[in-house]
């Protein structure tokens, strides 16, 4: 199943969070979960209420036909977030945990939200990675911290992604505007393999019922159910 199917399958009568999906806006899931019968949805995300991503997460909402019932401008990590932006019975992140310093704690910032079931979506890599500009292993739950990765290994990962569309990624082939700092969220300070972040779900109180993988596998969603 994909992660809408896992929506609609789960959220009807629920209330539902989507956690950082104003990026890119066409990936957010709020409208989905409006469609398949939410009984209240909300977008929370770090981004000033009333920006240009703001504005068109609500020409997103107006053109599929449904209201966000709550908007919440909050950082994940921040220690007041469970009880900032409440708890859901469904939470939906995506395209998070490998932009936060340590996401181990990031994924059980989510824990404390979710009720029920989390679906949770990141980038990952495979546990060996060979391509034209090299090798990297990691080895089975293994990951790789950015900031320390040499320009070869660098090069490795960027084609990595490429092979599959990417443009740029911040801190691996696109330089940083500022150094690496903790309040940063822009660049990608780690590389997670699939194991290893259902190894953070499990630890963080949930089970992880069904993964799926897009992207040619760059991507995973994972549905993890509360313990």
């Amino acid at each position: 199943m994909t992660c809408n199917e896992w929506i609609d399958e789960f959220v009807k009568d629920k209330t539902f969070a989507d956690v950082g999906g104003l990026w890119g806006v066409v990936n957010e899931k709020v409208t989905v979960a409006a469609q398949a019968g939410a009984v209240k949805t909300t977008m929370i995300d770090m981004q000033p209420l009333g920006n240009e991503l703001w504005k068109k997460f609500y020409d997103r909402c107006a053109t599929e036909g449904v209201v966000c019932n709550n908007s919440i401008e909050a950082n994940i990590d921040d220690s007041d977030f469970p009880q900032k932006v409440g708890n859901y019975d469904i939470v939906h992140c995506s395209g998070v945990i490998y932009h936060c310093p340590n996401p181990l704690y990031t994924v059980s910032q989510l824990a404390k939200i979710t009720n029920y079931i989390l679906i949770l979506a990141s980038t990952v890599i495979e546990a060996k990675i060979k391509n034209d500009k090299g090798e990297i292993s990691v080895g089975t739950g293994g990951g790789l911290f950015v900031p320390a990765l040499n320009n070869d290994q660098k090069k490795i990962i960027s084609h990595f992604y490429k092979e599959v569309g990417a443009s740029s990624i911040i801190g691996i082939d696109e330089a940083l505007q500022n150094s690496w700092s903790l309040e940063n969220y822009a660049p990608w300070w780690w590389l997670l393999t699939t194991e290893l972040i259902a190894s953070f779900l499990e630890v963080c109180g949930f089970n992880v019922r069904e993964i799926c993988r897009e992207w040619d596998g760059r991507t995973a969603y994972f549905m993890a159910v509360k313990k």
